[in-house]
């Protein structure tokens, strides 16, 4: 709905995108929204330890998929360019180049843009937090320097202007991270760590993700479909619902 993840989002307010600006409200009122439950007793039960195999499973399933992506054998289809959101990327190893050293510097500072905030929120604590306002100072200063900077809501990349959906998209994105204990980033990390719930949350990103673009339920930069709106509905109300079990029936039982 809203085109873009908590981080893309810090991208598009570094280069100017007022609707980020939407989304990042409607991401704070999500995360507040998780921290209500937080407070009244949500939570997704202690870890256990697992075998090394089960936590290995999920990056070895990367490994594949990479060696897939460079060998690139005649069963695999690509999207070209221009024919959808992944017809048009980096070279393969500068992103795999800058997915290691993204990677290593958000596993060891604990990156987390849901983290952030709802730490702020409740402990007072803005250690998260100020390594995303160093990330979207940083990229201001690129744009500026590369005169990428371009402050409106029209005509930005990859970005519509309806506000309402822009916050609505997001707010969902934070209220459901929260429950999740961390943002699509922190998954991603978590995942390379060998957990396998934030390894299934990482697959079930990706089946949505897959489910959206070949339902007719993705934004574009015309702006959002009636299918995306009530996919953007239902999925507050049943993160509501699941919200409220875990909590005031938790606490009856």
């Amino acid at each position: 709905m809203f085109l873009g993840c908590p981080f893309r989002m810090i991208l598009r307010l570094a280069g100017g995108d007022g609707n980020a600006l939407l989304g990042l409200v409607g991401f704070i009122a999500g995360i507040l929204c998780g921290i209500f439950f937080l407070n009244r007793g949500y939570s997704l039960k202690r870890t256990y330890k697992q075998p090394v195999l089960e936590g290995a499973a999920f990056p070895a399933l990367q490994v594949v998929l990479l060696v897939l992506l460079v060998a690139a054998p005649a069963f695999i289809h690509f999207t070209e360019a221009g024919g959808g959101p992944g017809g048009s990327h980096a070279a393969t190893f500068i992103s795999l180049a800058a997915g290691l050293i993204v990677g290593a510097l958000a596993q060891r500072t604990r990156l987390c843009m849901v983290g952030g905030i709802r730490d702020a929120v409740i402990f007072k604590e803005f250690k998260l937090l100020l390594g995303f306002v160093a990330i979207l100072i940083s990229a201001f200063i690129v744009n500026l320097i590369l005169g990428k900077f371009n402050a409106g809501f029209e005509a930005q990349p990859v970005a519509h202007t309806d506000g309402l959906w822009n916050a609505l998209g997001m707010l969902l994105v934070g209220f459901g991270c929260v429950l999740l204990g961390g943002c699509p980033l922190r998954q991603l990390i978590l995942s390379g760590e060998g957990n396998s719930d934030s390894a299934i949350t990482v697959l079930g990103l990706a089946a949505g993700a897959a489910f959206c673009h070949n339902f007719g339920l993705a934004s574009s930069a015309q702006g959002p479909t009636a299918a995306g709106k009530v996919a953007v509905v239902i999925g507050i109300l049943v993160t509501a619902v699941i919200a409220c079990l875990n909590t005031f029936c938790k606490k009856e039982n």
